[in-house]
């Protein structure tokens, strides 16, 4: 179990770096919130996959498990944009702290639900 979860935080770790590096680049860019928020998230989801799928749980790629993964990213990702939105509510100008709010919540909505249903 502490091996499964040491791996599922390497990942986690190279996966939200990633996600972190696109998202507040493109910000800088002068991209906007949401556009930059999506770019990371699909690259990050990319990544994670991959490396969840052969790395983490050392399981095969399959369709079905990439439906499912998908599926639990769209679940984490609305978890993540209805908590931006509530960080912007409460502080509208901190709009990097209300990222980082996002990222948090997308991962622990993200690791129970590949821990307990998609790659089982």
């Amino acid at each position: 179990m502490w091996v499964l979860l040491s791996k599922y935080v390497i990942v986690g770790l190279a996966n939200t770096l990633l996600t972190m590096i696109i998202i507040f680049v493109l910000m800088h860019l002068g991209v906007g919130l949401y556009i930059s928020n999506a770019s990371g998230y699909v690259a990050g989801i990319i990544l994670s996959f991959v490396l969840n799928s052969l790395f983490t749980f050392s399981t095969k790629l399959s369709v079905s498990k990439l439906v499912k993964f998908l599926v639990a990213c769209l679940i984490a990702y609305g978890v993540n944009l209805v908590a931006i939105k509530v960080c912007l509510f409460w502080q509208p100008t901190y709009l990097y702290l209300a990222q980082l709010c996002g990222m948090g919540f997308y991962t622990i909505t993200g690791f129970i639900l590949n821990k307990l249903w998609v790659m089982k």
